[in-house]
């Protein structure tokens, strides 16, 4: 973070020539599946044997390598850029994340699994998660630096920026409990908010056309999500995704 807040604080001291204003229309997918880590506080029932309610205790629970199935945004992109050197970018931007339906391991934070007690003895506890899908508005402010034209219709560059991230996670809250209520997991929204930062290599073809390979790293909080049995989340994942711009 430190080090595109230098980059783009650069950007205002570059002398720049014949800078040009360019509107654009963006198109983002992501490419093979996501690894989330989701992390929230999960109530331990492992020392509760049915008559002693008070040794229920609430700890934090980690969900590692969760599955999410594709992000996919679209909107509008503004570019005020040279022919060649530093430039600025701004999006805003609307995404979609899908989350499918999943096992998931509940993890103490010293590694080890949250355990239950059932009649055949203690098990650890994995909770089958419903599907989600998390709609986000992502306000994005970035840097680029356009290389000079490889020929009359071909110029590479590269970008970095930060976005904030506001939305609600779909299908994700409802006061039940797994197995014991079919709405669990099937209904209800929670806000979501986060950022991402990215990097990433583009090439521009006959000025009005962007193809670009994106690498961001998310970091999101749930307010109340529950599908994976914890009360509130906080989801760190990272993205690689082929993203097009028409610029006019």
């Amino acid at each position: 973070m430190k080090t595109i807040l230098i980059a783009l604080s650069m950007l205002a001291f570059q002398a720049q020539a014949e800078m040009q204003l360019k509107h654009g229309f963006y198109l983002s997918e992501s490419l093979g599946n996501s690894s989330a880590d989701v992390s929230g506080m999960h109530q331990d029932f492992a020392a509760f044997i049915g008559t002693n309610p008070q040794a229920i205790t609430e700890e934090n629970a980690t969900i590692y390598n969760g599955e999410i199935s594709s992000v996919r945004s679209f909107g509008y992109n503004l570019r005020y850029v040279p022919e060649v050197g530093f430039g600025y970018e701004f999006g805003a931007y609307s995404s979609k994340i899908k989350i499918p339906q999943q096992d998931a391991a509940l993890i103490h934070d010293d590694g080890t699994a949250f355990r239950a007690n059932t009649v055949s003895g203690p098990v650890d506890v994995v909770v089958n998660s419903p599907s989600s899908y998390i709609k986000t508005i992502d306000l994005y402010v970035g840097g680029l630096y356009n290389f000079a034209k490889i020929t009359d219709s071909y110029a590479p560059y590269i970008g970095a920026g930060y976005a904030k991230v506001k939305g609600d996670w779909h299908n994700s809250y409802y006061r039940g409990t797994p197995g014991d209520d079919p709405r669990y997991g099937t209904e209800g929204k929670t806000k979501v908010d986060g950022r991402y930062i990215s990097f990433k290599t583009g090439m521009n073809f006959n000025d009005h056309y962007n193809l670009e390979l994106e690498r961001a790293k998310y970091k999101l909080h749930g307010d109340s999500f529950r599908s994976f049995n914890i009360n509130g989340a906080d989801a760190e994942f990272s993205r690689t995704s082929l993203n097009f711009i028409y610029s006019f």
